[in-house]
């Protein structure tokens, strides 16, 4: 709930000569503490909690940087905003280091002072009375968009749209609101399961449909492939949207990130689908091929994805890549990924690197088991929090 009358501690030598910048925030709703020195601050905030400092860099004693870090030493999370007159970008480069929370240069007016205060008081509670707004607004767009899907790229609009809101929603405390998200999410599921059940049989037989699991190699790895763009296929098993979103945030530093949407076989259980991509088989398909690697599959769980790399290659011989050259890769801890990372100068000539992670997958299977991991990944927020940390 938004704070009614935030409590803001002004420090500044000269604070006499802003008193219309200290009455402005007042009529503005805001409860207003003044000091002069870094000293009689500090004493401030021991006694009593602020919601937010403002302070001047050049005072007599500790200048505003010794404060700030006093302060914080006091009270860790009060965000504090620094006014000074200078410029300079050692200044700039200290007070981010302080974590400092924003840096206005003087002269400022009591709007832009007003408009800094609000930003980081009230910036939480706007965006999310905004975001509110908003979906709400969009809730019977997303609706008719249902009622009108034909074609996976509307199913995928409609998914990417309701992934926005879930992860817009991570600091959302109103429960009814996150509830009726989670309703309509559910009824776009069933709808969507309506459309796969409609739409499936007649896939099985049609060039021209979705790219589902056994397309990837012969839709996305093969073209590259042909024009001797040196790839890699990287699954991560188990990945949702949403936590790929999450991830993109880092990827995409590095990366020109394109999202394109595809379809798991039926079952879509890792057996079928995982190996699949692999092989470009359907499941019978694999099973008349490769009755062995079947045989021993269903004898030992353990080892339903262990022909992912015969499957590779022979689907690379099969297209024409006998002389390209190839390695797989999987990595299941933390570890592994780090010794691979360091060996990675050691696959840079392979015209198809394949990487599997499985971290996601062990993630949901341990989490559904763990009564620690549930309390610490206790929701889809978490869940997405824990991805993007591994």
């Amino acid at each position: 709930m938004k704070n009614l009358q935030p409590k803001i501690l002004w420090i500044d030598d000269e604070i006499d000569h802003l008193k219309p910048h200290i009455l402005f925030l007042q009529e503005k709703g805001y409860y207003v503490t003044t000091s002069t020195t870094g000293n009689e601050a500090l004493g401030f905030i021991k006694e009593q909690s602020f919601d937010l400092v403002l302070i001047d860099q050049f005072m007599p004693g500790d200048d505003g940087i010794e404060t700030s870090v006093n302060i914080k030493s006091i009270n860790p999370s009060v965000p504090i905003i620094m006014i000074t007159k200078s410029e300079e970008e050692w200044l700039i480069d200290e007070a981010i280091y302080k974590k400092i929370d924003r840096l206005l240069i003087k002269p400022v007016n009591p709007s832009q002072i007003f408009a800094a205060c609000k930003q980081v008081l009230e910036g939480g509670y706007i965006l999310s009375e905004k975001s509110k707004a908003e979906y709400l607004s969009h809730f019977q767009d997303i609706e008719n968009l249902t009622i009108q899907a034909s074609t996976i790229n509307d199913w995928w609009e409609i998914y990417t749209k309701l992934v926005k809101w879930q992860i817009d929603f991570d600091d959302q405390k109103e429960e009814s609101l996150i509830q009726i998200l989670r309703d309509q999410f559910k009824s776009v599921n069933k709808t969507f399961s309506q459309y796969i059940i409609k739409n499936y049989p007649k896939w099985l037989t049609v060039a021209d449909r979705p790219t589902l699991s056994c397309d990837i190699f012969s839709k996305k790895i093969k073209p590259l492939l042909k024009r001797d763009k040196k790839t890699c296929l990287l699954v991560m098993d188990a990945m949702r949207l949403d936590q790929f979103v999450e991830l993109n945030t880092m990827l995409s530093k590095d990366f020109a990130v394109e999202m394109e949407p595809s379809l798991s076989l039926i079952p879509s259980a890792t057996p079928y689908s995982r190996n699949a991509i692999f092989s470009g088989l359907f499941a019978d398909e694999m099973c008349d091929l490769y009755p062995n690697q079947k045989k021993e599959m269903i004898e030992d769980k353990g080892s339903l994805n262990n022909f992912e790399k015969e499957f590779l290659s022979d689907q690379m011989k099969k297209n024409g890549f006998s002389d390209k050259k190839m390695h797989y890769h999987k990595i299941w801890i933390a570890d592994e990924g780090k010794r691979f990372s360091s060996k990675i100068k050691n696959f840079i000539n392979n015209d198809l690197l394949a990487i599997v992670v499985n971290f996601v997958d062990q993630l949901a299977h341990r989490r559904s088991e763990s009564d620690v991991l549930k309390e610490m990944v206790p929701d889809e927020s978490g869940y997405r929090k824990a991805v993007g940390n591994w």
